[in-house]
C-alpha cells in the first residue's frame, strides 16, 4: 500500500511542476483578453506557482510521513511535529490560491460567477483540509500518548 501511495504521491508532485510550467500560459491567454485585467496575468502566475510549491512541500511531509510508518514510528513526536507542519501550511496555501479572485473580485471589480464560484471551491476545500488534518494530529497525539504508555506497561 505504501509504494502505490508513493506512485500517487510522485505524480501529483510531477504534476505540480507541469502546472508550474504551464500556468503561464493560460493567465496571459484568459488576461490578455481583456484590458482591464491583462495588467494582472504575471502576478496571478506568480501566485498560482506559489500556491502550487505550498502544495508540493506538503507532498514531501506526507513523503516523510509515509517514511515513518515504514518503520512502525508514525506514533512519536516527530510526527506530530511533521503533522503539525501540515498543518501550518494549508491555511497559507487556500490564502494564496484565495488571492486572485478576491483581487478579481473586490478590487479590480470584474469577474463572473465562475469567479464566485472559484472563491467559494477555494475556501471551503482550504477549510475542509485544515479541519481534517487538526482531527488527524488530534487523533496522532492520542495514539501516540497510549502507544507511549503501552510501551511503558510492557
Amino acid at each position: 500500500m505504501v509504494v502505490a501511495l508513493r506512485v500517487v504521491l510522485v505524480t501529483m508532485f510531477l504534476g505540480c511542476v507541469l502546472g508550474q510550467v504551464l500556468v503561464p500560459t493560460p493567465a496571459e491567454e484568459q488576461g490578455g483578453r481583456y484590458r482591464e485585467t491583462a495588467h494582472l496575468a504575471i502576478p496571478y502566475s506568480v501566485i498560482a506557482i506559489l500556491s502550487i510549491a505550498r502544495l508540493q512541500a506538503a507532498l514531501v511531509i506526507i513523503w516523510r510521513l509515509l517514511s515513518m510508518v515504514e518503520q512502525d514510528s508514525v506514533f512519536s513526536n516527530r510526527a506530530v511535529r511533521r503533522v503539525s507542519a501540515l498543518t501550518t501550511r494549508l491555511p497559507l496555501a487556500a490564502f494564496l490560491a484565495a488571492l486572485a479572485p478576491i483581487h478579481l473580485l473586490f478590487v479590480v471589480k470584474v469577474g463572473g460567477p465562475g469567479i464566485v464560484l472559484s472563491l467559494a471551491a477555494v475556501r471551503a476545500i482550504g477549510w475542509g483540509m485544515l479541519l481534517l488534518m487538526l482531527v488527524m494530529r488530534g487523533l496522532l497525539i492520542a495514539a501516540t500518548r497510549d502507544r507511549n504508555e503501552l510501551d511503558m506497561v510492557v
